[in-house]
């Protein structure tokens, strides 16, 4: 009953036990036997131990008291058992007494000497067990790559040694393109085996690197050398991971190829802190996504001052979004005799210190930092609001593929336009080619809910994207643009000319529009007139105009050709 009673007091119920409550026990050195499969579960576990080690030390010191006491007691007893039993006492009793005291004081030296022996014994597993939960917390559970934490802290580590030694740290840190489109199209049992086959190719190219599972789809690798590392040799280890990822893996019946992207920071060199460099790095893979894909970019400090750029153009750029100091000015789109038929409204934006901003650097900006939306509604207040002075033709109004995806997108735009009471078929979004070619099925039903509201779409800069005749026929548009690169490519270009007959074909045959972009020549017109598009844009005929300019040469559509601008000038 004793054995039983401190087996009890010295074993840890399991994991699941103190999930469920089922109230079974199991010994120490069992309890990592199960299999935990989230993070949380295993912090739960580790705490758990935690717990149990500062109780089994309490109970430790009660237990040395209790030694301490049983030890006292045996030598006491044998100091009276011994001239007792030798008969130093000259009673005759006492011999007896002498004996039984002396195997009494036995018993509990014994006693004592087990139970330190469990004592010690249990605490050993306990300890071995809590350094297996903690290894276990610090590892993903699914691919077994460093959790964050402590990836960042070998890293700091690891640059502490480089500091001190003269070597170097090397640090990639990349992810899954397209990670999402995965998880979507083929499940999550899907993404969770791409994320595997990750980690085993970084491991397998990288020997000996530390492999960090940073959150999602993102992880990173550091390597770390007693001596400089070569940009070649990076070179070639990225080049042969990003190979060994394309090759893919085999999951059911079928090969899942895999792309990834990459961002390399070097320490000393790009930061002497781990945090510093990891988000070099991060910069770094940024670069890469933007390359392209599929490839890798090394930091350079010239991207930190690109990015400072960047965060001003941001913030000016809503201030003046804010404080209405855009411009829009208007460009005419004619027929070939000169008639004004529509305007593509473009904007401009004169800074108060830098001067004019080029919109090819501060509309990509404003895409990426999700005022675009912000901007393309400014843009059509101020549409609206010099409607009054305009010519009584369709004004083209930009929309960024960002714009389509919000579910408000429709309303907002309508909600402005009955503000300044005008009606939407006045107003023609353009849209890019590529935006309509890679759109969903809900985002070209949300297109064709915009045409059934009495907005036109135009698709514009044609040819700079797929060029996907087949899906001419199902996307929701009205008239197609055709990009400048093509029309002052005609005559001069084989492929141009059949390419741009082709896209003029389909748009009749679909009684659609086309326009040529980018007509700066005569010899421009007289193309792409040739290939048979019947309306025309460029600074052949005026450079994109203020709404008073407009209304001034304008009056009406019709009334007066457009005069070519270098006659004018």
């Amino acid at each position: 009953m004793f054995r039983a009673g401190l087996k009890s007091a010295f074993s840890i119920p399991c994991l699941e036990c103190r999930q469920t409550g089922c109230g079974r026990r199991r010994a120490v050195g069992n309890s990592m036997q199960a299999r935990v499969s989230v993070q949380q579960a295993k912090t739960d576990e580790t705490a758990y131990y935690r717990r149990e080690i500062h109780s089994r030390v309490v109970n430790f010191r009660k237990v040395t008291w209790l030694l301490a006491l049983m030890v006292g007691c045996a030598l006491g007893l044998m100091v009276v058992a011994v001239p007792l039993a030798y008969g130093l006492l000259d009673s005759p009793w006492l011999e007896v007494a002498g004996v039984a005291t002396g195997g009494a004081g036995a018993f509990l030296l014994m006693g004592a000497a087990y139970i330190k022996r469990r004592v010690d014994v249990d605490m050993t597993r306990l300890i071995g067990d809590f350094k297996l939960a903690h290894a276990r917390q610090d590892t993903d559970a699914l691919t077994g790559a460093f959790v964050r934490n402590r990836f960042l802290a070998d890293l700091s580590e690891a640059i502490l040694r480089s500091r001190g030694e003269g070597g170097a740290v090397a640090l990639l840190v990349f992810d899954v393109d397209h990670f999402k489109q995965i998880n979507d199209g083929f499940g999550h049992p899907v993404g969770d085996a791409v994320l595997e086959f990750c980690v085993r190719c970084a491991r397998k190219t990288f020997p000996g690197a530390v492999v960090g599972r940073m959150g999602g789809d993102e992880f990173a690798v550091f390597i770390e050398h007693d001596s400089p590392i070569s940009v070649g040799y990076i070179d070639q280890a990225c080049g042969e991971f990003l190979a060994g990822l394309r090759e893919g893996f085999h999951i059911g019946h079928r090969r899942q190829t895999v792309s990834s992207s990459i961002g390399i920071a070097m320490s000393p060199g790009d930061a002497t802190r781990a945090d510093l460099l990891f988000g070099h790095a991060d910069i770094a893979l940024y670069e890469a996504k933007r390359a392209g894909r599929g490839t890798w970019r090394f930091f350079r400090p010239e991207i930190l001052a690109d990015k400072r750029q960047e965060r001003f153009v941001e913030r000016e750029l809503r201030a003046a979004i804010l404080m209405q100091e855009l411009k829009v000015l208007y460009q005419p789109i004619v027929n070939s005799k000169g008639d004004l038929k529509s305007l593509e409204a473009l904007v401009r934006w004169d800074h108060s210190s830098r001067g004019r901003i080029n919109p090819n650097e501060f509309i990509p900006i404003a895409e990426r930092s999700r005022l675009i939306h912000d901007l393309g509604m400014a843009v059509l207040r101020q549409v609206c609001m010099d409607m009054a002075g305009l010519p009584n033709v369709r004004v083209n109004v930009n929309v960024s593929a960002r714009q389509l995806q919000l579910g408000h997108f429709k309303e907002d735009y309508i909600a402005i336009l009955a503000e300044a009471d005008v009606d939407p078929s006045r107003i023609t979004l353009e849209i890019t080619e590529s935006s309509l070619l890679e759109a969903s099925d809900v985002l070209k039903d949300r297109i064709g809910t915009l045409r059934d509201a009495g907005f036109s779409i135009a698709l514009d800069d044609f040819g700079m994207g797929y060029s996907e005749f087949n899906q001419l026929r199902t996307l929701p548009f009205d008239i197609i643009k055709i990009d400048k690169s093509y029309t002052q490519s005609l005559g001069v270009d084989k492929v141009t000319d059949i390419f741009v007959s082709a896209v003029v074909s389909v748009a009749t045959h679909l009684d659609r529009q086309v326009v040529a972009e980018g007509v700066e020549t005569e010899a421009d017109i007289s193309r792409a007139s040739a290939a048979g598009c019947g309306l025309f844009q460029g600074h052949l005929f005026d450079k994109p105009l203020t709404a008073e300019a407009v209304g001034r040469k304008y009056a009406r559509p019709g009334s007066s050709p457009v005069t070519r601008a270098s006659s004018a000038a």
